[in-house]
């Protein structure tokens, strides 16, 4: 059987051949048993020899087993290991696999042979558990930016607060031309927006002209400007109409994935898409209400 060839395999690769029955006759015949060894587990095999004791070692470190062989280790631990075939024959040959398993979907243990009650409950808490040691292995994800609830100084008289999010303005035509904002999150409109004065100061050019439709207004011709934002740690290449107060559009959103609560708004990285506006109508902002944490795709928490 390939799992019972495994320290075999590791042995030969070595030219250590001579210790295989020093493994096998103390219980060391799996993976897990060889990429754990120790010097003491050596020494207790009576594996004396320094050079050769450094050799195993070394190797063990770093040594890996081909996916399908770890696949049937894993289930060899589980007492689950006559199903292989039926993974191996429905395409599923790496424990990335398993972890992405529908275990929930009766289709699945169907086609994988798994009739008996008792087998498929064990094979669930079996994809549970890597699913576990998954979430603990992956580095906790630091976010781009933090965002807050607040009513911006050029919408102060508004009934509700916002989201907003404090980001840099930066001139495609001069490095020394910045801005420091505060921009309203709309996640309502297709555009974002600045403000004349904002602009003006960037030495921001028109690229070309939209038609910017408002909810309740008729079509209107409006510049269109690209500036460069600099959100957190991710720089964006934008484009912006003239407006009297700053704000995002959900095409800078959908860039990102959001977590949101009654205190603070996180950014996370997401699929980056194109934020040039070259639609012949736009949806005009409106400042009329806030938009809800319902407005805006959302995501757990990363971790502290």
């Amino acid at each position: 059987m390939e799992i019972e060839n495994t320290l075999h395999r590791f042995l030969q690769n070595l030219d250590m051949l001579k210790y295989s029955k020093h493994f096998s006759d103390n219980g060391y015949d799996n993976i897990d048993d060889i990429i754990n060894l120790t010097a003491v587990d050596l020494q207790n095999i009576l594996i004396i020899d320094e050079t050769d004791t450094k050799t195993i070692l070394d190797a063990a470190a770093v040594y890996e087993e081909s996916p399908d062989v770890k696949i049937k280790c894993w289930l060899l631990s589980k007492n689950l290991n006559l199903y292989a075939d039926r993974l191996g024959e429905n395409g599923i040959h790496t424990l990335e696999q398993v972890v992405d398993l529908e275990i929930n979907d009766d289709k699945i243990y169907e086609k994988l042979g798994i009739k008996l009650a008792g087998h498929r409950r064990r094979f669930e808490r079996a994809v549970l558990d890597l699913r576990r040691k998954r979430c603990l292995d992956e580095e906790p994800e630091t976010p781009v930016a933090y965002g807050y609830w607040a009513k911006p100084e050029d919408l102060s008289d508004a009934q509700n607060e916002f989201l907003c999010i404090q980001a840099k303005a930066k001139s495609p035509f001069n490095d020394h031309l910045t801005r420091n904002l505060e921009f309203m999150v709309d996640s309502g409109s297709d555009v974002s927006t600045l403000q004349r004065e904002i602009i003006d100061s960037l030495q921001l050019k028109s690229v070309s002209t939209v038609e910017s439709k408002g909810i309740h207004s008729a079509s209107r011709e409006k510049d269109l400007y690209n500036v460069y934002l600099q959100l957190g740690k991710e720089s964006l290449d934008i484009d912006v109409i003239e407006e009297n107060y700053n704000s995002l559009g959900n095409k800078i959103l959908r860039q990102f994935r959001h977590y949101i609560n009654g205190s603070r708004h996180i950014w996370l990285s997401g699929h980056r898409q194109n934020t040039s506006t070259n639609a012949e109508e736009l949806k005009e902002p409106s400042a009329a209400t806030p938009p809800s944490s319902s407005d805006l795709s959302t995501s757990q928490p990363p971790q502290p």
